[in-house]
């Protein structure tokens, strides 16, 4: 009653090419609103001047981008994406702030947060 296993091979959906109209460089204009989306003090490049060195175009290119009707809507999707990451450090820096020169304010955010509502009655 041994059953064979069958591999079946199913295409990944990352596999398939992301098309944007009026983009030559689709892979690296993705890249830029990415990095682009990220607070700047956290940028790696550090500037958009060493991000076009890094991914091969020329300055200009990348203001060209920031023109393209899809760019500001892929950077909020990123900027989105960057911040749900960065939740639990938000959120635990919030309780040490509780611990050493708590607010009020700072308590009673981090007791919405947890599901606890003090003033509920």
């Amino acid at each position: 009653m041994d059953q064979e296993l069958k591999v079946v091979n199913m295409p990944i959906h990352s596999d398939s090419q992301l098309v944007i109209p009026d983009v030559n460089r689709v892979v690296e204009f993705v890249r830029f609103t990415k990095w682009f989306a990220i607070p700047g003090m956290f940028r790696e490049p550090e500037n958009q001047k060493q991000f076009a060195e890094a991914v091969g175009v020329c300055e200009d290119t990348l203001t060209d981008w920031k023109r393209h009707p899809l760019f500001w809507p892929l950077v909020q999707q990123a900027l989105g994406d960057w911040m749900k990451d960065h939740i639990p450090d938000v959120i635990g820096g919030l309780y040490l702030k509780t611990q050493h020169k708590p607010t009020a304010k700072d308590v009673e955010m981090f007791l919405r947060l947890a599901g606890s509502d003090i003033n509920k009655k």
